[in-house]
């Protein structure tokens, strides 16, 4: 059996092997050739091109690996039960689960490397993307941070939360800052509006609460030169905050400071979720393709490229249908991430019974 099942691991890394680099430069050539005009009309050289590519890869490899594990799955177990291969080992007594065991593990650590290369690879590559588009390419300013509900640590230890940044005045909008002793509350700001004069911030329109054991005590102000200065405009530009370039620990605890700030966390622990819930759907594709190509219809190569458009196109309708549910708060985040890993797992387990194992 050691024999089949290494054989069976050599065919199908031999298919996705080569169905990641086709589509490394199929996705390639297809983003050249959209930003071309901007590129010349921009004077970009070579070396600044080649860069921009090279980070662009490990995002393109992330979202082609799902792809090419179906299809590699399809056209294995299909190329099998073409030539009879399958019925020759289940006469032998070996199941279904037996002879694909090698395309299960395969899964397993196609999961755990996706997750391992979103939390640790493509932060940084979609970071770099982002400032050699913008930056190098277009020569705009280097300002990675959104504009929209930020949170951040003060380094006096307070928590600033941002309902809108302001780049080019240095301004906030929305202002709040909380001080607190342990996970007991003691102090906090609210102001309408927030300017930093190169030394603290001076609020306008606002309320200064302090809280002890007499109780709450509110004082309102028209405008008021706070002494915070737990943060400054330069935190903002040097904190990575967009979703993409953040890594699972940095989400989490992301969100967790716009929630405690009473800021609306909701798009952040989507992502979060969806950063958990993507490298599942390696180990569904595989099940479905396992089962698909076992079926009594035998796989061709135009089927096995039809079932791998359909299943694809369906899983990332599906994820992205999600995750504008979930970020416009109509579903609960672990709902709009995970529905889709739950629909197609269900799917192929319904094959699974459904077919001799």
């Amino acid at each position: 059996m050691r024999l089949i099942h290494n054989d069976i691991l050599r065919h199908f890394l031999r298919i996705l092997i080569l169905t990641l680099i086709c589509a490394l430069i199929l996705f390639t050539l297809i983003d050249l050739f959209d930003h071309l005009d901007s590129f010349e009309d921009n004077d970009a050289s070579i070396g600044m091109i080649s860069r921009y590519y090279l980070n662009k890869a490990p995002g393109i490899i992330d979202v082609v690996l799902p792809i090419a594990m179906l299809m590699a799955t399809l056209f294995t177990i299909g190329g099998m039960a073409r030539y009879n291969e399958l019925t020759a080992l289940f006469a032998t007594g070996r199941s279904l689960m037996q002879i694909s065991r090698p395309l299960q593990i395969a899964a397993l650590l196609a999961m755990i490397f996706s997750f391992a290369w979103s939390e640790y690879v493509l932060p940084t590559t979609n970071a770099n993307v982002e400032r050699i588009w913008e930056v190098e390419v277009h020569g705009h300013p280097d300002r990675r941070s959104p504009t929209n509900d930020v949170a951040l640590n003060g380094e006096d230890q307070r928590l600033y939360y941002a309902r809108t940044w302001v780049p080019e005045k240095s301004t906030i909008r929305g202002f709040r800052a909380i001080g607190a002793d342990g996970s007991v509350v003691i102090e906090r700001w609210d102001a309408a509006r927030a300017n930093w004069d190169g030394a603290q911030w001076l609020l306008e329109d606002g309320y200064r609460r302090t809280f002890d054991e007499a109780g709450e005590r509110v004082t309102h102000f028209d405008s008021l030169a706070s002494g915070l200065t737990g943060i400054t405009p330069s935190s903002f530009r040097d904190m990575q905050t967009k979703p993409e370039e953040m890594n699972v620990r940095q989400l989490r605890d992301y969100s967790r400071m716009i929630r405690l700030s009473g800021g609306d966390a909701t798009s952040y622990e989507v992502d979060l979720q969806f950063k958990l819930a993507f490298p599942v759907v390696h180990l569904i594709v595989v099940m479905l393709g396992i089962m698909l190509a076992s079926g009594p219809r035998k796989t061709t190569v135009a089927s096995g490229f039809g079932w791998t458009i359909l299943i694809s196109f369906g899983y990332y309708l599906a994820i992205n249908f999600g995750r504008a549910l979930g970020h416009n708060g109509l579903v609960l985040p672990f709902v709009a991430a995970w529905a889709g890993n739950g629909a197609f797992g269900l799917s192929a387990a319904v094959l699974f019974l459904r077919i001799r194992r």
